[in-house]
């Protein structure tokens, strides 16, 4: 596995969309943490995590998207993933926690639901 961790990030509108990539661990948590909190301290309504990239996560990363979901709902903003491998996604699955998060193919289906919600 390749273990180089890395974050893009780019904005459209209101939404903040991180793609990660990489393995998603205690090692690497800490980092993708720090993105997403700087991508709620500037304002986005909707942050979408692009996981498709990411080749193995462990429960320090399921923490962190735990985190950054219930920070949504506390702050009535909306957070939201890209499905991710087969391991990330037995991950979310066996846990229970897939159920909670809204997970999507490709950030342009919330991008374009985005614009035609009502405020």
């Amino acid at each position: 596995m390749n273990s180089d961790f890395n974050v893009e990030e780019r904005t459209e509108g209101s939404a903040w969309i991180l793609a990660a990539s990489g393995e998603l661990d205690l090692r690497t948590s800490p980092q993708l943490e720090e993105r997403l909190n700087h991508a709620w301290a500037s304002g986005a309504e909707l942050v979408i995590l692009d996981l498709r990239q990411i080749e193995f996560m462990d429960s320090t990363g399921l923490r962190v998207l735990l985190g950054a979901h219930q920070r949504a709902q506390e702050t009535s903003r909306r957070f939201a993933l890209v499905r991710g491998a087969d391991q990330v996604e037995s991950v979310l699955t066996l846990t229970g926690v897939r159920d909670m998060l809204t997970i999507v193919d490709a950030p342009e289906e919330l991008l374009a639901a985005g614009e035609t919600q009502p405020e």
